[in-house]
């Protein structure tokens, strides 16, 4: 197996045909599909097949093209590696983000990022599980900032507790409930969460039963955050949301953050990536961008943002 012949693997997949993956690696259509049909004859199995919307891959090609997405994202890794070393700093550096991490102070890690790596290209990814574990397991995403995953994940990937910080129940301001100052006030309320599936025992767990309260009887889940703060906002479902984002401006507009006797939930940010994977320079460079935007926040002399960043614990 080739180097070539996995290029041209992934550019179809990604194209959904011969000729648009030929013109993204700039070769003829005919080289693209001499490539594949090598590596087909090499290994004796038909893993890319013809049909009217363009191309389909067999279910040996879909396995083969996993593989093949991890070694050609590993070589451009290589590449700008050694281009950031070279004082090129070119490349592309794709990030899972939580999306209440995009509202708060991603915004600060970036701007100095672009600072030191202006030649980078960055890719941003919303960070719930189910989009962007695919994502690290075919090497298209660098990492991931987010909740740790559950424990079965830990043999796949590393998970390293950059903050924590703490949370709190939140509705819109004219709720019927919004000054309510207990957990079991709400017990009847229908609840909307913004995470996973996978995190909705996780919740449970830490929220509910940690009190000694049943589950809510109505507990949705939203896998978009737009779509959580567009009902959060107009209906009586109530929500969890770490301090940072209900420190932002939009969300101390438009919500109420309850006063609860409770402690609700204490949320650990955590680096995820594939295990084995040493992260780039481009990588590390993030994140040390992260952790000095952190830091100058909490000593900003803006009152409204030393109360988003005093509601943060750095665990590195």
């Amino acid at each position: 197996m080739k180097f070539h012949q996995f290029r041209a693997l992934v550019a179809m997949a990604d194209t959904g045909s011969i000729r648009a993956a030929a013109r993204a690696l700039g070769i003829s259509p005919a080289a693209a599909t001499k490539a594949v049909r090598e590596l087909e004859a090499e290994q004796q199995i038909a893993l890319v097949t013809r049909n009217a919307n363009g191309i389909a891959f067999t279910e040996a090609g879909q396995a083969l093209l996993v593989h093949a997405r991890l070694v050609v994202h590993q070589m451009s890794r290589a590449q700008d590696e050694l281009d950031a070393r070279r004082g090129r700093g070119v490349g592309k550096l794709a990030i899972g983000v939580t999306p209440w991490l995009a509202l708060s102070f991603l915004p600060d890690a970036v701007i100095l990022f672009r600072e030191r790596m202006p030649g980078m290209q960055l890719e941003f990814y919303e960070g719930l599980l189910n989009i962007v574990m695919p994502r690290l397991r075919d090497g298209s995403l660098d990492f991931s900032l987010g909740k740790p995953g559950p424990a079965s994940l830990h043999a796949e990937f590393t998970q390293t507790p950059i903050f924590a910080t703490e949370s709190a129940v939140v509705v819109r301001k004219d709720h019927p409930l919004s000054h309510a100052q207990s957990l079991k006030e709400l017990q009847d309320c229908e609840w909307l969460l913004n995470w996973d599936p996978a995190s909705k025992e996780m919740v449970a767990d830490d929220v509910f039963l940690r009190h000694g309260l049943p589950m809510p009887k109505s507990m949705h889940l939203a896998h978009s955050f737009v779509v959580a703060m567009g009902l959060i906002m107009n209906t009586d479902m109530v929500s969890i949301f770490p301090w940072p984002l209900v420190e932002t401006r939009f969300a101390r507009d438009n919500l109420r953050a309850l006063a609860l006797q409770e402690e609700v939930d204490r949320t650990v940010v955590s680096v995820v990536a594939r295990r084995g994977v040493p992260l780039s320079a481009a990588a590390e460079c993030f994140l040390e961008c992260l952790k000095e935007a952190i830091h100058a926040g909490e000593a900003s002399p803006n009152p409204e943002r030393r109360r988003l960043f005093h509601s943060l614990e750095l665990l590195i």
